[in-house]
C-alpha cells in the first residue's frame, strides 16, 4: 500500500491528517481502533469510579465490597426512598433528552447497526453513563455491561460520523468501542470481541477483525493501567468434574437455566407494560420502580446494586438453600422493577447473579441426591452464570467465553459448554426472540429479517436503477397523468419541468384521482405534486432505497446525481431491490462498484 507523504504546510494545516483518515483503509481502520480502545478503556475506568463515588454520595459507601453493610446501617427509611429518588433525578433526563439511554442500551447499539447504518447520537455517551450510574449507585438492580456497551458504540460511532465513512466502516468503529468498553469492564479482551461480533453486529467479516481486535486489546490494557492488581473478577474454587457421569446433571442445569432465563426476559418486559398502563407521567416512573425497590430491599437487602460479593458468597457455598432460592427470584423481579420502570442499566450482571443463585440452589440438590458422583454446589454456581446468560442473550460463545475469562478455570469449558449450548437451545426452540431483541420486536424491527436484507449495503443504487425513467411533466393535466400512472402501475411518479428536466416535485395516484373531476376540468399536475420527499443518491446503497421504500409505502424511489441533486438520472423500484438481493444472496458477487 502507497502512502503519500505530505509536505510540511499541509502537516501545520492538519489537512493531510484528516484527508488520512477520511480514507477508511485497514490501515487506518487500525490505528483508529487503537483510539478507540484507549477511550473505551478510560471509559471504563471513569464509569466504574462513578458508580462508587455514587454509591458513596447516596449510601456512604467506600467500595463494592462494603456496599451491603453501608446499606444495613443506614435507617429503613433511608433505604426505602434512596433508589426511588435515583429515579426521580434519571427520569426527566432520560425521558426529554435521551430516550435512547432507557433500559440496557444493547438493542439500541444493535438498531444502529441494522437500521440506522452504524450512526447513534454523540450526546448518548455522556449521559448514559451518568444516568446508569446513578441508577445503580443508589441501589438500582442493573450491571455495567450494558451502558458500557452503549457508552464505548457511542464514540465509535461519532468519529466514523465526523469522519464521514461508509455505513460499513462506521458500524466497525462502533463494535470496536463496544469491544473496548466490555474488554475493559469485565478484564476480558477475547469475550469483547466475541460480543462485538456474536451480538451486536451479527457477523464475521474479516474487514471488521482489524479495529475490533486492537480496540479490545488496548481498551483492556488501559483499564489494567489504572487497576494494576486487578486480576479474575471472580476468585473461585476449582471445578471438580467429580465423573463422566456428572456431564448429564449439567446437561439438565442447562434445561433448569433455559426456563429461568426465558422467565428472567419475559417477566422484565411484563413489568414494561405495567408501567406503560400506570397513569402517571413517563417522568415518574423510574422513581416508582425504585420505591418498589427499595421495600422489595428491605427484606432481601442483598438485591441491590450489582450484587457481586452476593455472588461471590454463593460460588463459596456461603449461602444456605432457601437463600440462594429466594435471591434468584428477588433478583429477577428487582431487574424487572430497575428497568421496567424506566431506569438504565445493563442485564448482564443481573443475569450473572441469577445464575450463580440458581446453579447454587441446583448443585445443592443434585449433590444431596448423588453425594458421590456430584461436585460441591459452587461448581455449579459457575455454570449456571453462563447458562443464564446465554439463555436469555442466545449467544452461547459470548457466555462461554466471558465466564473463563472472569474465573480463570479452564476445568469450567466443558460442563459450560454443555450448559450454555443446551440453555440457548431450549430457549431458542420455545420463542425465537431473546432478552435484546425483545426490545426491538416491540417497537416494530425484526432484526432477524434485517439481517437477511444487509447484504443490500453491498450493492449500490447505480448499478441498478432504471435508467429509463417515466415521468410527468409539471404542466400535464391530472387526466395524462393518470393514464400513466395506471399503464406502469406506479403509485408515485417524479415530476419534471420540461425546460430544464429539473425533478421538481412527486406526484401521488391518489391526488391524481382526487383531482380529477367529472367536468374534466384541465387541472395542471403542479397543482396537485408534492416536494421530493424522498430520493437517493446513485452511490447510495440499496438498503438505504429499501428502507425509503417500506417508510414511505412507495413503489419507486427515484435517483439523483450526486453533483446535482434536482437531476433525474433514474428510478428505483421494488422489484429492482428484489432482483438485486436475489443475485447478490443466489450468486455472492461484488456489484459493479465493488
Amino acid at each position: 500500500m502507497k502512502i503519500d507523504l505530505p509536505d510540511s504546510s499541509d502537516i501545520k494545516s492538519f489537512r493531510w491528517w484528516e484527508e488520512f483518515f477520511r480514507d477508511p483503509c485497514i490501515t487506518r481502520l487500525t490505528i483508529l481502533g487503537t483510539l478507540i480502545g484507549i477511550i473505551g478503556g478510560l471509559g471504563a475506568v471513569f464509569f466504574h469510579y462513578l458508580i462508587l463515588g455514587i454509591k458513596y454520595l447516596f449510601y456512604g459507601a467506600t467500595s463494592t465490597d462494603t456496599f451491603l453493610d453501608s446499606v444495613l446501617a443506614l435507617p429503613w427509611y433511608y433505604r426505602l426512598a434512596i433508589p426511588a429518588i435515583g429515579g426521580l433525578i434519571i427520569g426527566p433526563i432520560i425521558t426529554y433528552l435521551v430516550p435512547e439511554a432507557k433500559g440496557h442500551g444493547v438493542p439500541e447499539v444493535m438498531e444502529g447497526v441494522a437500521l440506522k447504518g452504524g450512526n447513534i447520537r454523540g450526546r448518548v455517551a455522556p449521559l448514559k453513563a451518568f444516568m446508569s450510574a446513578i441508577c445503580i449507585g443508589s441501589g438500582g438492580s442493573a450491571g455495567r455491561e450494558g451502558p458500557i456497551v452503549q457508552i464505548g458504540a457511542s464514540f465509535g460511532s461519532s468519529l466514523g460520523q465526523f469522519l464521514n465513512f461508509t455505513p460499513e466502516d462506521k458500524k466497525a468503529l462502533l463494535a470496536a468501542g463496544a469491544a473496548a468498553g466490555i474488554a475493559g469492564t469485565f478484564n476480558a479482551p477475547l469475550a469483547g470481541i466475541i460480543f462485538a461480533l456474536e451480538v451486536i453486529l451479527r457477523k464475521i467479516r474479516l474487514h471488521n477483525f482489524a479495529p475490533i481486535i486492537i480496540a479490545s486489546i488496548v481498551g483492556n490494557a488501559i483499564a489494567n493501567l489504572f487497576f494494576p492488581e486487578r486480576g479474575y473478577i471472580f476468585d473461585i474454587p476449582t471445578l471438580q468434574l467429580v465423573s463422566y457421569w456428572e456431564v448429564f446433571t449439567y446437561l439438565g442445569l442447562g434445561l433448569v437455566a433455559g426456563l429461568v432465563a426465558l422467565f428472567y426476559g419475559n417477566l422484565l418486559y411484563k413489568s414494561e407494560d405495567f408501567f406503560e398502563m400506570i397513569p402517571f407521567p413517563e417522568f415518574i416512573k423510574p422513581a416508582l420502580g425504585g420505591l418498589a425497590l427499595g421495600l422489595l430491599a428491605l427484606y432481601v437487602h442483598q438485591v441491590l446494586a450489582t450484587g457481586y460479593p452476593v455472588m461471590t458468597a454463593a460460588l463459596y457455598d456461603n449461602l444456605p438453600f432457601y437463600t440462594v432460592l429466594t435471591l434468584c427470584f428477588a433478583k429477577i423481579f428487582a431487574t424487572s422493577l430497575t428497568l421496567g420502570s424506566g431506569g438504565s442499566g445493563g442485564i448482564f450482571a443481573p443475569g450473572l447473579f441469577i445464575g450463580a443463585m440458581l446453579g447454587s440452589t441446583y448443585g445443592k440438590i443434585v449433590h444431596t441426591l448423588f453425594p458421590n458422583s456430584t461436585g460441591y454446589p459452587s461448581s455449579y454456581a459457575i455454570i449456571g452464570m453462563g447458562a443464564i446468560f446465554a439463555g436469555a442473550t442466545h449467544a452461547p460463545l459470548t457466555a462461554i467465553i466471558i465466564l473463563f475469562e472472569m474465573t480463570g478455570d479452564v476445568k469450567i469449558f466443558l460442563p459450560l459448554i454443555f450448559a450454555c449450548i443446551v440453555s440457548t437451545v431450549v430457549t431458542n426452540h420455545i420463542q425465537k426472540r431473546n432478552i435484546y431483541t425483545t426490545k426491538l420486536l416491540r417497537r416494530g424491527v425484526d432484526i432477524d429479517s434485517i439481517q437477511d436484507t444487509i447484504v443490500l449495503e453491498e450493492v449500490k443504487v447505480g448499478d441498478h436503477m432504471t435508467t429509463d425513467v417515466i415521468t410527468v411533466n409539471e404542466n400535464d393535466t391530472l387526466l395524462e397523468a393518470r393514464d400513466i400512472a395506471q399503464k406502469h402501475d406506479f403509485t408515485y411518479l417524479p415530476v419534471i419541468r420540461k425546460s430544464s428536466k429539473e425533478m421538481v416535485g412527486m406526484v401521488r395516484y391518489h391526488k391524481i384521482m382526487d383531482g380529477i373531476t367529472d367536468t374534466y376540468e384541465e387541472i395542471h399536475v403542479r397543482a396537485v405534486m408534492d416536494p421530493v420527499e424522498i430520493k437517493v443518491t446513485e452511490n447510495q446503497n440499496m438498503f438505504d432505497a429499501l428502507k425509503i421504500i417500506l417508510e414511505h409505502d412507495a413503489n419507486i424511489v427515484p435517483v439523483v446525481s450526486e453533483r446535482d441533486p434536482d437531476k433525474l438520472v433514474g428510478i428505483i423500484s421494488r422489484n429492482d431491490i428484489i432482483d438485486a438481493y436475489h443475485k447478490k444472496v443466489n450468486t455472492g458477487l461484488p456489484s459493479k462498484s465493488d
